[in-house]
Protein backbone atom coordinates (compact mmCIF):
# COMPACT_ATOMS: atom_id res chain seq x y z
CA UNK A 1 0.00 0.00 0.00
CA UNK A 2 1.61 3.54 -1.05
CA UNK A 3 1.80 6.22 1.56
CA UNK A 4 -0.80 8.82 1.44
CA UNK A 5 0.18 11.90 -0.58
CA UNK A 6 0.02 15.01 1.38
CA UNK A 7 -0.59 18.79 0.40
CA UNK A 8 -0.60 21.52 3.42
CA UNK A 9 -2.08 24.76 2.69
CA UNK A 10 -1.28 28.00 4.75
CA UNK A 11 0.00 31.10 4.45
CA UNK A 12 3.31 31.86 4.72
CA UNK A 13 3.33 31.85 8.32
CA UNK A 14 3.68 28.76 11.02
CA UNK A 15 0.22 29.61 13.35
CA UNK A 16 -1.90 26.91 13.07
CA UNK A 17 -0.32 25.11 10.33
CA UNK A 18 3.06 24.60 12.68
CA UNK A 19 2.18 21.46 14.53
CA UNK A 20 1.44 19.48 11.68
CA UNK A 21 4.75 20.34 10.15
CA UNK A 22 6.19 19.38 13.14
CA UNK A 23 4.20 16.02 12.90
CA UNK A 24 5.51 15.56 9.38
CA UNK A 25 8.91 16.47 10.58
CA UNK A 26 9.34 14.37 13.07
CA UNK A 27 7.70 11.47 11.76
CA UNK A 28 9.74 11.91 8.72
CA UNK A 29 6.64 12.21 6.10
CA UNK A 30 7.00 13.81 2.89
CA UNK A 31 4.29 16.48 2.32
CA UNK A 32 3.96 19.42 -0.15
CA UNK A 33 3.92 22.85 2.05
CA UNK A 34 1.87 25.44 0.20
CA UNK A 35 2.20 28.58 1.05
CA UNK A 36 -0.50 31.15 -0.61
CA UNK A 37 0.32 34.92 -1.07
CA UNK A 38 -2.25 36.88 0.86
CA UNK A 39 -3.47 38.84 -2.88
CA UNK A 40 -4.40 35.25 -3.87
CA UNK A 41 -6.61 34.40 -0.98
CA UNK A 42 -9.42 35.32 -2.09
CA UNK A 43 -9.45 33.83 -5.15
CA UNK A 44 -8.93 30.66 -3.21
CA UNK A 45 -10.92 31.27 -0.27
CA UNK A 46 -14.34 30.15 -1.68
CA UNK A 47 -12.60 26.71 -2.69
CA UNK A 48 -11.55 25.88 0.94
CA UNK A 49 -13.38 23.31 2.87
CA UNK A 50 -14.41 26.09 5.34
CA UNK A 51 -13.48 29.16 4.14
CA UNK A 52 -10.21 29.03 5.90
CA UNK A 53 -6.85 28.33 5.84
CA UNK A 54 -5.07 26.26 6.86
CA UNK A 55 -6.41 22.65 5.22
CA UNK A 56 -4.98 19.91 4.67
CA UNK A 57 -5.14 17.55 1.42
CA UNK A 58 -4.83 13.83 1.47
CA UNK A 59 -4.69 12.10 -1.71
CA UNK A 60 -6.54 14.57 -2.90
CA UNK A 61 -9.16 14.93 -0.71
CA UNK A 62 -9.07 18.31 1.70
CA UNK A 63 -9.77 18.35 5.18
CA UNK A 64 -10.26 21.64 6.73
CA UNK A 65 -9.72 23.02 11.03
CA UNK A 66 -6.33 22.94 11.92
CA UNK A 67 -7.14 20.96 15.34
CA UNK A 68 -9.08 17.97 13.58
CA UNK A 69 -6.25 17.36 10.58
CA UNK A 70 -3.20 17.92 13.26
CA UNK A 71 -5.11 15.25 15.59
CA UNK A 72 -5.57 12.84 13.03
CA UNK A 73 -1.94 13.15 12.04
CA UNK A 74 -1.28 12.85 15.61
CA UNK A 75 -2.67 9.75 15.77
CA UNK A 76 -1.26 8.43 12.17
CA UNK A 77 2.20 8.66 13.03
CA UNK A 78 1.80 7.51 17.45
CA UNK A 79 1.61 11.09 18.40
CA UNK A 80 -1.54 11.49 20.19
CA UNK A 81 -0.72 9.32 23.31
CA UNK A 82 -0.63 5.94 24.16
CA UNK A 83 -3.64 4.86 26.88
CA UNK A 84 -6.70 6.74 26.54
CA UNK A 85 -5.78 8.75 29.68
CA UNK A 86 -2.68 10.44 27.82
CA UNK A 87 -5.11 11.16 25.09
CA UNK A 88 -7.83 12.90 27.00
CA UNK A 89 -4.60 15.20 28.71
CA UNK A 90 -3.00 15.78 25.17
CA UNK A 91 -6.46 17.10 23.77
CA UNK A 92 -6.95 18.95 26.58
CA UNK A 93 -3.49 20.95 26.52
CA UNK A 94 -4.45 21.27 22.68
CA UNK A 95 -7.39 22.80 23.77
CA UNK A 96 -6.43 24.81 25.65
CA UNK A 97 -3.39 26.27 23.23
CA UNK A 98 -6.92 27.83 21.43
CA UNK A 99 -7.31 29.73 24.04
CA UNK A 100 -3.82 31.40 24.35
CA UNK A 101 -4.21 32.05 20.37
CA UNK A 102 -7.80 33.65 21.10
CA UNK A 103 -6.09 36.02 23.57
CA UNK A 104 -3.81 36.71 20.82
CA UNK A 105 -5.71 37.10 18.22
CA UNK A 106 -8.01 40.11 20.12
CA UNK A 107 -5.18 42.47 20.05
CA UNK A 108 -2.76 40.91 16.98
CA UNK A 109 -6.59 41.91 14.21
CA UNK A 110 -7.42 45.38 16.10
CA UNK A 111 -7.27 48.09 13.93
CA UNK A 112 -7.79 50.82 16.84
CA UNK A 113 -4.28 51.73 17.87
CA UNK A 114 -5.54 52.81 21.05
CA UNK A 115 -7.32 49.54 21.44
CA UNK A 116 -4.94 47.76 19.85
CA UNK A 117 -1.82 49.27 22.78
CA UNK A 118 -4.45 48.44 25.65
CA UNK A 119 -5.48 45.14 24.54
CA UNK A 120 -1.92 44.42 24.19
CA UNK A 121 -0.71 45.22 27.48
CA UNK A 122 -4.04 43.01 28.95
CA UNK A 123 -2.52 39.88 27.30
CA UNK A 124 1.28 40.84 27.80
CA UNK A 125 0.44 41.25 31.40
CA UNK A 126 -2.93 39.46 32.53
CA UNK A 127 -3.67 37.05 29.89
CA UNK A 128 -0.63 35.13 29.10
CA UNK A 129 1.25 35.05 32.79
CA UNK A 130 -1.93 33.35 33.80
CA UNK A 131 -1.90 30.77 30.99
CA UNK A 132 1.87 29.97 31.31
CA UNK A 133 1.63 29.48 34.73
CA UNK A 134 -1.45 26.99 33.76
CA UNK A 135 1.10 25.52 31.06
CA UNK A 136 4.07 24.95 33.26
CA UNK A 137 1.35 23.33 36.03
CA UNK A 138 0.28 20.52 33.68
CA UNK A 139 4.02 20.42 32.64
CA UNK A 140 5.52 20.17 35.80
CA UNK A 141 8.98 18.76 36.13
CA UNK A 142 8.99 16.47 33.22
CA UNK A 143 10.10 16.70 29.60
CA UNK A 144 7.18 16.34 28.10
CA UNK A 145 2.87 16.61 28.78
CA UNK A 146 2.69 12.96 28.77
CA UNK A 147 5.00 10.08 30.18
CA UNK A 148 4.86 8.23 26.63
CA UNK A 149 7.08 11.18 25.45
CA UNK A 150 6.37 13.50 22.65
CA UNK A 151 3.21 14.30 21.35
CA UNK A 152 1.30 16.93 19.12
CA UNK A 153 0.46 18.91 22.41
CA UNK A 154 4.12 19.21 22.91
CA UNK A 155 4.07 20.27 19.21
CA UNK A 156 1.59 22.81 19.79
CA UNK A 157 2.41 24.72 22.42
CA UNK A 158 6.44 25.02 21.87
CA UNK A 159 5.67 26.46 18.19
CA UNK A 160 3.35 28.75 19.73
CA UNK A 161 5.72 29.74 22.38
CA UNK A 162 8.43 30.49 19.79
CA UNK A 163 6.03 33.31 18.42
CA UNK A 164 4.95 34.47 21.66
CA UNK A 165 9.21 34.77 22.81
CA UNK A 166 9.70 36.53 19.08
CA UNK A 167 7.16 39.18 20.08
CA UNK A 168 7.98 39.47 23.69
CA UNK A 169 11.73 38.23 24.53
CA UNK A 170 11.91 37.31 28.02
CA UNK A 171 8.34 36.30 28.17
CA UNK A 172 9.61 33.09 29.31
CA UNK A 173 11.97 34.18 31.89
CA UNK A 174 9.80 33.38 35.40
CA UNK A 175 8.50 29.91 33.19
CA UNK A 176 12.25 27.89 33.13
CA UNK A 177 10.28 24.48 32.62
CA UNK A 178 8.32 26.25 29.66
CA UNK A 179 11.66 27.82 27.77
CA UNK A 180 13.16 24.21 28.55
CA UNK A 181 9.97 22.93 27.10
CA UNK A 182 10.53 25.04 24.23
CA UNK A 183 14.24 23.99 22.95
CA UNK A 184 13.79 20.24 23.67
CA UNK A 185 11.20 20.10 21.26
CA UNK A 186 12.56 22.72 18.58
CA UNK A 187 15.90 20.28 19.32
CA UNK A 188 13.99 16.33 18.60
CA UNK A 189 14.98 15.11 15.48
CA UNK A 190 13.66 16.31 12.10
CA UNK A 191 12.17 18.98 13.86
CA UNK A 192 15.43 21.05 14.51
CA UNK A 193 16.02 20.22 10.77
CA UNK A 194 12.54 21.84 9.60
CA UNK A 195 13.00 24.57 11.92
CA UNK A 196 16.62 25.94 10.53
CA UNK A 197 15.21 25.48 6.98
CA UNK A 198 11.87 26.82 7.24
CA UNK A 199 10.77 30.10 5.59
CA UNK A 200 11.22 32.89 7.56
CA UNK A 201 7.90 34.49 8.84
CA UNK A 202 6.51 36.69 11.82
CA UNK A 203 3.82 34.64 13.09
Amino acid sequence: MSSPQYKLVYFNARGLAEAARFIFAYSKVAYEDVRIEQEAWPALKSKTPFLQLPYLEINGKPYGQSAAFTRLLAKKYKLAGTTDEEQAQVDAIVDYMKDVVASMIKWFTEKDEAVKAKLLEEFRTVSLPGQLDVLQQHLGKADYFVPSGPTFADFSVASMLFTIVKYFPGTLDKHPQLKEHMDRVHALPGIKEWVAKRPESQN
